[in-house]
């Protein structure tokens, strides 16, 4: 019997980490975009411009747009460009690009440090876990990529791509 309560209680724990971890001053989306908006609510909105089609993505049976920021200054960093994800014409997840001779890496992840707190690293990406709100954030030689998503929403995306032919 005691057992059996171990595993539970092991069990229970472990399905409520994601909850218990969410990070400090979470966002239900990036700016004035939020997760779940169609795109036309997206097209509608004045801080991007020069929004265009890029293509479908089968795996998560989205379509991704990508646009300029107005305002490209993140943390003092500038942006190169901003893709957006719409699974169902919901927006589930943002990518914002910089290049490295434009802006660093370093000084990006220390200001979402100071805004979201301690990140979790998996092989050299920087990830902050929230209810609402997944950030990662990466960089290569010319890249840094900033991610953003609404993990419901993205588990469901990625379900329904799985299920296109069955």
């Amino acid at each position: 019997m005691r057992k059996i309560l171990f595993i539970f209680t092991i069990c229970l724990v472990y399905s409520f980490s994601k909850i218990c971890l969410a990070y400090p001053n979470e966002k239900n989306g990036f700016r004035d975009f939020y997760w779940g908006e169609s795109l036309q609510e997206v097209q509608a909105n004045d801080d991007i411009y020069d929004l265009e089609y890029i293509w479908y993505n089968q795996g998560e049976n989205s379509v991704e747009y990508t646009a300029k920021l107005k305002n490209p200054y993140i943390s003092n960093q500038e942006a190169n460009s901003i893709t957006f994800y719409f699974w169902n014409n919901k927006l589930y997840k943002i990518n914002i690009n910089f290049y490295t001779n434009i802006a660093n890496p370093e000084f990006l992840k220390q200001a979402m440090i100071r805004n979201f707190g301690e990140p979790y690293e998996e092989h050299s990406v920087f990830i902050w876990y929230g209810q609402q709100t997944e950030i990662s954030l990466s960089w290569g030689t010319h890249i840094i990529g900033l991610f953003l998503n609404n993990p419901y929403l993205k588990t469901e995306a990625i379900k329904d791509g799985s299920l296109k032919g069955w």
